[in-house]
Parts: C-alpha cells; structure tokens; sequence
C-alpha cells in the first residue's frame, strides 16, 4: 500500500507529458531578421512545436525525430505572416492549426487560445490545446 502511495505521488509530482508521437521541441535558434511562432501544449507546458514564417512550416519532434513539414494550406487573415488555420502533413499524418492570433503592443505576437490537431492515417485523431508567441529577433 505504501508504494502504491509512493509511485501515485511521484507520477502527480512528474505532470502531464505530450502524447504520442510528440516530445518536447528543444529551444531554437533564429536567425535576425527571421520570424517564429512558437506552441506550448496547454496541459504539459510544454514548447510541442515552431511555425515558420518563411517559409511556412511546422518544426516538431516528431516520432523521436526533428521534423520541418511545409504547408499544405493556409487560411484566414495573416498577422505577422501567420494564417490562423494552417494544415501540414506527413507520409502518416496530417497536422491542423488553428489559432487566435493577437498582435502584441511591443511587437510579435500572442496565442492565447489554439488546438493542434493530429489526424493519423487510419482517421483516429487528438486534439491538443495549444498557446503560443510569435516573434522575429533583430
């Protein structure tokens, strides 16, 4: 009984993780003049994927691997270079992007609500709840 308590407090202790096939996107470097718009996972905190502005792709890590997938579509009305509902896809899945865009006081930009959802091949999909900030180093 002891242990079972002991492992229960060390899973709550250890949060919440990304599902599969993601994992934390490791911090990025960019280069001045480019621009970013960086997803948090809304349950882990954690950075779970970039949008790049030019040219438009989605960097994830992605089955253990680091992953650019361009753009398929882009719909809405950009901010920043940014479309609110963007799709992507692999040879085994499809990625869709849906975001509110708010343009910052200070420059970039802020995601307050979004989803990211992951469609794989057999149709089965999840739907992740997504923040984000858009920004472009100097």
């Amino acid at each position: 009984m002891v242990i079972a308590a002991l492992l229960a407090l060390q899973l709550a202790a250890a949060g919440p993780t990304l599902p599969a096939p993601f994992a934390e996107l490791p911090p990025q470097t960019l280069e001045a003049g480019t621009c970013a718009l960086f997803l948090w996972d809304r349950a882990s905190g954690q950075r779970i994927a970039m949008l790049g502005r030019t040219p438009p792709i989605l960097r994830a890590i992605i089955d253990g691997r680091s992953t650019d997938l361009p753009a398929e579509a882009r719909d809405g009305e950009s901010v920043m270079g940014f479309a609110p509902i963007s799709r992507y896809r692999s040879a085994s899945r499809s990625f869709e992007v849906r975001l509110t865009i708010l343009p910052a006081t200070a420059g970039g930009a802020v995601v307050r609500d979004g989803s990211l959802t992951i469609t794989e091949s057999d149709g089965s999909a999840v739907v992740l709840p997504v923040a984000g900030l858009a920004g472009c180093p100097q």
